[in-house]
């Protein structure tokens, strides 16, 4: 006899299915209507039953037997104890298909019928937990929707305001010309006059001629330097923040200090980004600055001593401060400690609480160098930096192999997605 359990449609469909042997329509073959034991030999199971005569010259001669009536007794408290674990678990399973019941109704929701202050039943509509999910996103959609609107109408008002302010410069400019012109044309139609008329006169305009030439060459000193500097193109260069702030200009400008221990490498690196050349290591005393100029965006990176009387100075670089480069001597197993107690220190400062956080693992080109994997594991990075943008990239400040793939993450967290130039 089969039975076939199918529960309830859920996340994970299941099938039981319990089968029970077939009972015998007769207690006992013919041939063993005088049975009196059992076998228990693994090998007549199929037929265990046995007489006397089989027992003694059988095929169940030798074998291991029991008293058929106590085997019979220990099934029978088998198949009751079969049963009762069988109740359990129709139990078990039929109460999971109550819950699975239950879980779906909450899910979908439904009508119930309720009763107001006058005990009037009326139906009313339970909404359920996808609902409610609904509900959730589409007030979280509203609201960035909202916010999103907001930065728009900002970023346009700093468009206006920047394309205000220049054509009132153009303006300006032309009005200058204007007048600049007029006055080299009355200027030229003075000295042509004067051309025209006798030796005498010419002679006595000398020195008027001298001055008049003498402020046209000015004019055209200022006109020159004007129009070297100034470079007269439509365009408006916009850049988008990852705060959906907006920056107007050629290159949005970054303020990074670089930080580490002395020896690390950092004015290495700083240089080497700069000028693409390799600086012989000298300890720096005091500060180096350097203005980097990656994409669209321009680096200005404070380079501080990293020698440790120097470290209590290293405060006063913090402000403003945008990105934090952190430069670690891969080759100095040693003092690896210390370069986590100098990075936790900073990790503290109130005024680096949102700048972005840059570790170079540099000299990764020496051989035993501590890897990217093994330092990030040996300084619990993942827990000293939880809660802020970070990241560890090996480099070699000689060769500059890993620089820029670094200055290409700052540039990913400072700008926001597509808007990066390519060159």
């Amino acid at each position: 006899m089969r039975m076939r359990l199918t529960l309830p449609p859920c996340t994970a469909r299941f099938v039981l299915r319990i089968c029970v042997p077939s009972v015998p329509s007769s207690p006992t073959p013919p041939e063993h209507w005088q049975s009196t034991g059992v076998c228990l030999e693994d090998g007549c199971q199929p037929g265990p039953l046995m007489c006397c005569v089989c027992k003694e010259y059988g095929k169940h001669q030798g074998h291991k037997h029991a008293v058929l009536e106590a085997e019979a007794n220990q099934i029978r408290a088998s198949i009751l104890d079969m049963a009762h674990c069988i109740r359990t678990f129709t139990e078990e399973v039929s109460e999971y298909s109550r819950k699975l019941v239950g879980i779906v109704q909450q899910i979908e929701g439904g009508e119930q019928i309720v009763e107001d202050s006058m005990g009037i039943a009326h139906t009313e509509h339970v909404p359920g937990t996808a609902e409610s999910a609904r509900s959730c996103v589409r007030a979280y959609f509203a609201d960035l929707h909202e916010t999103l609107c907001r930065q728009e109408e900002m970023a346009l008002s700093v468009v206006d305001a920047h394309v205000r302010e220049r054509l009132i410069w153009l303006r300006q400019q032309q009005e200058d010309m204007t007048i600049l012109l007029s006055q080299v044309s009355t200027a030229c139609l003075h000295c042509e006059k004067t051309l025209q008329q006798d030796d005498c006169r010419v002679v006595l305009a000398k020195q008027e001629i001298n001055r008049l030439l003498e402020t046209l060459q000015k004019q055209q000193q200022q006109f020159t330097e004007l129009a070297d500097h100034i470079q007269l193109d439509a365009g408006i260069p916009v850049t988008f923040t990852k705060d959906n702030r907006v920056h107007i200009g050629p290159k949005m400008e970054i303020r990074v200090v670089t930080l580490g221990l002395d020896g690390a490498g950092k004015t290495t690196i700083l240089f080497k980004l700069k000028q693409d050349e390799f600086m012989q290591p000298i300890p720096t005393i005091g500060f180096n600055v350097e203005t980097v100029e990656y994409k669209n965006l321009k680096f200005t990176i404070w380079d501080v001593g990293g020698k440790h009387k120097l470290r209590p100075l290293w405060k006063h670089y913090y402000l403003n401060t945008q990105a934090v480069v952190f430069v670690i001597d891969s080759c100095h197993r040693d003092r690896l400690m210390e370069s986590h107690s100098e990075l936790a220190k900073l990790l503290t400062e109130k005024e680096l609480r949102d700048a972005l956080l840059l570790i170079f693992a540099n000299k990764q080109d020496v051989p035993g160098a501590v890897s990217v994997e093994e330092m990030t594991e040996l300084l619990s990075l993942h827990k000293l930096c939880c809660g802020r943008s970070w990241h560890i990239q090996g480099c070699d400040a000689r060769s500059g192999m890993g620089l820029h793939e670094g200055l290409d993450w700052l540039s990913r967290q400072l700008v926001a997605a597509g808007v990066l130039d390519v060159a």
